[in-house]
């Protein structure tokens, strides 16, 4: 078996040849070695008479179980020995054959052989694409390749950089949510003078550890936050189905008849329009009939400044001005030729 054929069924199988016939003495020899190992622990299991070693009047019952083990133990020796050379032997010529027969590639087949991998793949294109006419490669196309291992290299130490990153944070993470699982402890003494040791209770719990209450949970409560993230992700749906309705209505509403989000009294409800009627004849009455004066939220005023009240134009003031004028020339009394004030008496 020549070394392209070795290459092309690697390339082919995924494995060396070989490997398979190495796995398959492997099994053999472990198995054969099970079988030595049995059969050497029940011969020893068997007593010394059972298997042809009796105690004479020269042996002792210790001497003969003495010389019953080294025989077992040569004996055992032997046979293995016998039994690696035949598998050996005989394995060796299954090697050869499955070799020449089995795992070959006849020499008439292997230039008009072409892998799985090899579809789609022009080799005349070699020469076009940097290589030599041989199909050596030239340094241009080696410097290519280069730069693309080092960048795949440095892509490879990002990545792996990063998760480390992420390793440490999921480790913060859990870190906060669920106590850690080792408990300081502390050396007391007792009141006979014997020391123990008793777990420190640790007042500092973890900030996030409420979220690993099971609280109501029925469904799932050994993931709480599962359960309840869960929980939230089904209700997503129907919180952007009722977005999308409102987003509408929200635009209308700010943008009816040009008011800049006001609502004009045309489209005031029969409701709101009752209301302001009820409180506006409520605040006519309570003003004109019983003579109360109300604030601009209609509260009670007492006579009290209370806030400043309605502003006068120029124009009201100076009527005012102008009746009072009228009242200090008709309220002034007439004047005699000396010019001082006559007397209503004389």
């Amino acid at each position: 078996m020549s070394a392209s054929d070795t290459a092309l069924l690697t390339e082919h199988l995924t494995y060396r040849p070989i490997a398979v016939i190495d796995d398959i003495i492997n099994s053999i020899n472990l198995l054969a070695f099970r079988a030595i190992d049995a059969l050497e622990k029940g011969l020893f299991a068997a007593p010394p008479s059972s298997i042809g070693f009796t105690p004479t009047s020269t042996l002792s019952a210790e001497e003969v179980a003495t010389q019953c083990q080294h025989e077992i133990e040569n004996g055992v020796y032997k046979l293995e020995t016998l039994l690696n050379a035949k598998i050996d032997k005989n394995f060796d010529k299954m090697e050869i054959y499955l070799l020449r027969n089995v795992f070959a590639v006849p020499p008439d087949i292997k230039d008009w052989i072409r892998l799985s991998h090899y579809e789609g793949l022009d080799f005349r294109s070699v020469e076009e694409n940097g290589e030599g006419a041989d199909g050596v490669p030239t340094s241009e196309t080696v410097t290519v390749q280069r730069k693309r291992l080092r960048e795949t290299m440095k892509l490879n130490a990002v990545l792996r950089a990063e998760k480390e990153r992420n390793e440490r944070t999921i480790a913060a993470l859990k870190g906060v949510i669920s106590p850690s699982q080792s408990s300081a402890k502390k050396t007391v003494k007792t009141e006979d003078g014997t020391e123990m040791e008793v777990d420190v209770e640790d007042d500092e719990r973890p900030s996030l550890a409420f979220l690993q209450k099971k609280g109501n949970l029925t469904k799932d409560g050994k993931h709480p936050i599962a359960t309840t993230t869960e929980f939230a992700l089904a209700q997503l749906p129907a919180l952007k189905q009722l977005l999308d309705n409102l987003g509408p209505r929200l635009k209308e509403l700010s943008e009816g008849d040009g008011m800049a989000g006001m609502v004009g009294e045309q489209e005031k409800s029969w409701r709101r329009e009752r209301l302001e009627f009820i409180e506006k004849e409520t605040r006519r009455h309570l003003e004109n009939v019983r003579g109360l004066e109300l604030g601009s939220q209609g509260e009670v005023r007492d006579g009290e400044w209370q806030g400043e009240g309605r502003k006068l134009g120029n124009g009201e003031v100076e009527d005012l001005e102008k009746v009072i004028g009228m009242f200090e020339s008709h309220a002034a009394p007439p004047e005699d030729g000396d010019g001082n004030a006559m007397d209503e008496g004389a």
